[in-house]
């Protein structure tokens, strides 16, 4: 349930991702990186190969 009224089902990304091709990184395990105090790394990411989508699976790489 949406704690506000909207005529468009998560706008957010629709605008971010969808019109302006800017990437939300949810829900990502940064956990093991951190305990092994990997603080710089290569962060490796590929896009999708479709454009107006808004959500895709993605397997990021973070390269020490």
């Amino acid at each position: 349930m949406l704690p506000f009224e909207s005529k468009n089902v998560f706008e957010v990304h629709q605008i971010l991702l969808a019109m302006n091709g800017t990437y939300i990184l949810e829900n990502m395990d940064t956990a093991a990186l951190a305990k092994d105090k990997g603080y710089e790394f290569l962060f490796v990411l590929g896009q999708p190969r479709w454009t107006g989508g808004v959500q895709a699976m993605i397997n990021p790489i973070a390269i020490r």
